[in-house]
Parts: C-alpha cells; sequence; structure tokens
C-alpha cells in the first residue's frame, strides 16, 4: 500500500514537471509571434510612410511618366538603401528592420524610377498636411471668435443653453431641466405668549421648470405651495422669459418673479443661509421676498479688470407689496425700481459684491401717497474648493412714506404730515470648519424712529436678535440645520411688555431633487 502511494505521488509529480515544461514552451512561442507581428506591422507602417500607394499609382500610369533609367540590380539596391536609411537617425536603426534588400520587398516591376517619384512626392505629402494644419487651425480661431461673442452673455453657460447662431434647435426644447425642493422647518419655544408654531412642518415645497425656449429666449417657471397658518396655499412664484442674446452686454427679463433689491429678496427660501428671515426683511419686505409682475433690463458693464458693475432697472404692476394671494389695488402709476452691483475681484479665492437700491412705490392711489425705500448690500467671501468656505453678508434697509399735505380746519392752511419712516439691518457670518460643516452667526436691528406714545411723544422702541447656528451639508443637495435665537424687544408707546427677552430654536431639513440652477454671486 505504501509502494502504491509513493508510486503514484511520483506519477503527480512527473506530470505536473510536463505540464510547466509545455506551458513554459506555449509562453515562449507566444513571445515569439508577438515579436514578428510587431516587426511586420512596423514594416507595414514605414512602408506607408514612404509613399508605397505613390508607387503603386504610379505604376497604374506608367505611361504617362516613363523614362527609363538602364542601372544594374546592385546599383538599385544600394540606392534604395540610401533612400530608405535617410529615413532614420543611423544606420545602426535602419539594419535590423530590413535586412532584406528593397528590391525583393516591393514587386519586381517597380524600378529606380518609381522610388525616385516616390522620394519626391513625400515632400508633396508634407506639403499637403502643412496645409491641412493651416486650414483646422484657422477653423479653430474662427470658432473661438464666434464663442467670444457670447461670452458675457447671461445664461450662456447654462447646460441647455446652445450658440444661436449655429445652434440646432429641433431637439433643444426637450432638453428641459426640472427641480424639486422640499423645506421642513421645525419651531419651538417656551415663551408666554408663544412667539412660534411649536411644531415641526412642511413650510415650502417648490417645483421649477428651466429651458431654452428657442434661440432667443430662456424660460423659467416655478410654483410652490407653501403652508400658511396650518392651511397649504399654492401659488406661481416665477413664471418668465429671458432674452440673454439682445446685445452682449444686456439681458431682458419680463413676467412675475421675485424682485432684483438686495443681497436676500432674489433668493428663495429654502436657498437661504440661515432659516428665518432676517427682523428688517420682515418687516420691510416680506417673509420670503418681493414679487411681483413687470420687466427687469440689466446692464453689465465689464470695462475694468478686476472691477464689474451690473445696473438692474426694473418697473412691475405695483398693485402689492410683498406677498398676496389675490390682485392687490389697481394704481394710477407703476413699481419703479433700480439696483447698482459692484464685483470686485481680490484674489487669492476671494471677492467682494456690494450695491445699492431705491425704489418708488404708491401704497393707496386714493391718497397720494408716496413710499420710497433705499437699501445697501453687501458680500465678501471666500472658498477653498468644497473643504473651507467664508462668507460674511449684511443688508442696511430704510423706508419713508410720504403723505401729502393736509388743510388744517382751524387755520384753513395746508400742513404737512410727519413722514413714517422705518429703518435695520443684519449682518451675517457663516464659516465652513470642515468639507460637510458650516457654523454661523446673525445679528439684526430693527427700529421705527418716528413711534410715538398715546401722548405723542417719541417712543423709544427697538427689536434686537441674535442667533447662532450649525449646519451639515452633507452634499450641494441637500442640509440640515440647528439654530437658537434670543430676541430682545423694546415698545415704549405702550404702558404693558415695554420690553421682553425671548428665546426661539428652530431646526430645519431641505433637501433638492433634479437639476438645481446655479445661484448667482
Amino acid at each position: 500500500m505504501k509502494f502504491r502511494t509513493h508510486y503514484t505521488a511520483h506519477i503527480i509529480e512527473y506530470l505536473l514537471a510536463k505540464i510547466e515544461s509545455i506551458s513554459t514552451r506555449i509562453t515562449v512561442l507566444l513571445i515569439e509571434i508577438l515579436i514578428i507581428a510587431f516587426a511586420l506591422h512596423s514594416h507595414s507602417l514605414n512602408s506607408e510612410s514612404l509613399g508605397f500607394q505613390e508607387i503603386q499609382n504610379k505604376y497604374e500610369n506608367k505611361n504617362k511618366y516613363h523614362n527609363p533609367i538602364s542601372t544594374n540590380q546592385k546599383s538599385q539596391d544600394i540606392s534604395d538603401k540610401k533612400y530608405f536609411s535617410s529615413r532614420f537617425h543611423s544606420e545602426e536603426e535602419y539594419e535590423p528592420m530590413f535586412s532584406l534588400p528593397l528590391s525583393k520587398i516591393f514587386p519586381k516591376n517597380v524600378t529606380n524610377e518609381d522610388l525616385i517619384y516616390a522620394q519626391a512626392n513625400t515632400g508633396t505629402n508634407r506639403d499637403s498636411n502643412k496645409q491641412w494644419e493651416e486650414e483646422l487651425e484657422k477653423e479653430l480661431r474662427e470658432i473661438e471668435e464666434r464663442e467670444k461673442a457670447f461670452d458675457q452673455s447671461r445664461g450662456f453657460t447654462s447646460p441647455t443653453q446652445i450658440d444661436p447662431l449655429t445652434g440646432d434647435r429641433s431637439n433643444q426644447n426637450l432638453m428641459m431641466d426640472m427641480t424639486a425642493a422640499v423645506d421642513l422647518v421645525g419651531s419651538w419655544d417656551n415663551n408666554k405668549p408663544q412667539t412660534t408654531s411649536n411644531s415641526l412642518d412642511l413650510r415650502e415645497a417648490e417645483f421649477g421648470f428651466f429651458g431654452a425656449i428657442d434661440q432667443w429666449g430662456r424660460g423659467n417657471l416655478l410654483v410652490a405651495a407653501h403652508n400658511e397658518n396650518g392651511k397649504y396655499m399654492f401659488e406661481v412664484h416665477e413664471a418668465n422669459i429671458i432674452f440673454p442674446f439682445l446685445s452682449k452686454y444686456v439681458n431682458l427679463k419680463v413676467g412675475k418673479m421675485f424682485l432684483d433689491w438686495g443681497r436676500l429678496n432674489r433668493i428663495h427660501r429654502h436657498d437661504w443661509p440661515f432659516t428665518m428671515a432676517p427682523i428688517v426683511h420682515e418687516k420691510l419686505m416680506d417673509r420670503e421676498a418681493v414679487e411681483d409682475t413687470g420687466g427687469e433690463v440689466s446692464f453689465l458693464i465689464p470695462f475694468f479688470e478686476k472691477f464689474t458693475q451690473e445696473l438692474v432697472l426694473g418697473a412691475t404692476n405695483g398693485r402689492y407689496w410683498g406677498h398676496t394671494h389675490n390682485g392687490g389695488l389697481n394704481k394710477n402709476n407703476p413699481m419703479f425700481y433700480a439696483h447698482l452691483k459692484n464685483f470686485y475681484y481680490i484674489g487669492d479665492n476671494w471677492g467682494a459684491q456690494f450695491g445699492g437700491t431705491a425704489v418708488r412705490f404708491e401704497p393707496d392711489p386714493a391718497s397720494n401717497a408716496e413710499r420710497r425705500q433705499y437699501g445697501l448690500d453687501a458680500v465678501l467671501r471666500w472658498n477653498r474648493s468644497n473643504l473651507r468656505s467664508f462668507i460674511l453678508m449684511s443688508e442696511l434697509w430704510y423706508r419713508e412714506n410720504r403723505f401729502p399735505k393736509t388743510t388744517n380746519p382751524d387755520l384753513l392752511i395746508k400742513e404737512a404730515v410727519p413722514m413714517d419712516t422705518q429703518w435695520g439691518y443684519y449682518i451675517f457670518l457663516d464659516y465652513q470648519f470642515a468639507q460637510q460643516w458650516l457654523i454661523g452667526y446673525r445679528y439684526d436691528f430693527f427700529n421705527v424712529p418716528n413711534l410715538r406714545d398715546s401722548q405723542g411723544n417719541f417712543a423709544r422702541n427697538a427689536v434686537e436678535a441674535n442667533t447662532i447656528q450649525v449646519t451639515y451639508r452633507p452634499s450641494e443637495f441637500s442640509f440640515i440645520r440647528i439654530s437658537t435665537e434670543r430676541r430682545y424687544t423694546a415698545d415704549f408707546s405702550r404702558n404693558d411688555n415695554e420690553e421682553f427677552v425671548d428665546y426661539r430654536y428652530y431646526v430645519q431639513a431641505t433637501f433638492l431633487l433634479g437639476s438645481h440652477p446655479a445661484h448667482q454671486y
């Protein structure tokens, strides 16, 4: 039994040795085949580069170029070798690849005259290649010049935007971008009386559609359902058409839109860098934005190397201020506004933008009252890819409501009515200290300078708030934010609760679906 086992082991060892030997031979054979194939391929490439096709064409039309040269085979081989060796850097490179005489490589009926003809046509091929390269460079320059005409046009970099001069519009209308944004906000306080809803609600769900209409315009449609006192209201936020190609530096928008005022008004709520609106924004604009239907025209002024200006002029219906679910009042005059923005690139990933806004609005057509509102906005930004970022943002707003003069019944003279003035500002700082984590702080202040008490005396008043927030942002399509606000309210026009301090706590979860358009700086 032991003998059989020992004998079997020897047989297995012998078979393994044979298999190893056979596999080694097969490997060597494959390597040899690859070397031969590489040599033949190299020879084929060199034959083509030396005008072998021209030789065949010349042979077929030999009667057109017949000029016999009497020479023996030895002189032919020498001339062939000299011509072919001139294609290489040295004789050492020539010898291994052309071990056979060229008279044996080419057909026997190819004469020395044919080889001289092929050599002459090599220069012709080089000239044609050079001409082809020049034509290609010319076409590339023309494309670059055509693209430069639209570099500064707003909306040109959108994924669905094409060159209006060369674009094919047959399929472009089908390339529409769609987006959906869901904004969940929970609020809580322990105040008496309560200052928040003490619940988690779907604050807003917004759906957007963006795309190129034709070679001249782009369309935007945003509809939303938002919570108002426990009831969800459906409305159109924006529905407008943009003409980015009226001129290189002129952009026109017509339709319903969030008006381009200051910094925050044109940004939708789910894209804010904080959860709740600043106090001055809520008091003088709206909880989200001032929206209206009309037209905006913007002029880009890129006349400086690091300093760019943009002037926005707008006119809208002016039937209401802020946000409403009805058509408002018919007015004698539309609402006019202007916003001048200035962008300055500081360098090293630092940039700043500051601007000023002026608005004229008619609150009540019956009284001929007039509202004028002025604002300043500024933002300073820095980022290092998506790892670190810093933003400092602020807005200051001032409003005055002017009333017509009234007649004094005792003196029968017209007297001026004091203006109603309000003003406030906020300062916001947000720092990204890790790839997905941000920490921020905001300070709010609001005041009514001409507020009076029941006796007609000026009453001291102010609203002041400090907010600290932490944001976790796993990607650009979602974030979770927790914030705490301490608010101080002083109002000495009343006899009770002249000063009040309350604490408010918020949690926000927002996510986006689909393609979301890029935000402005």
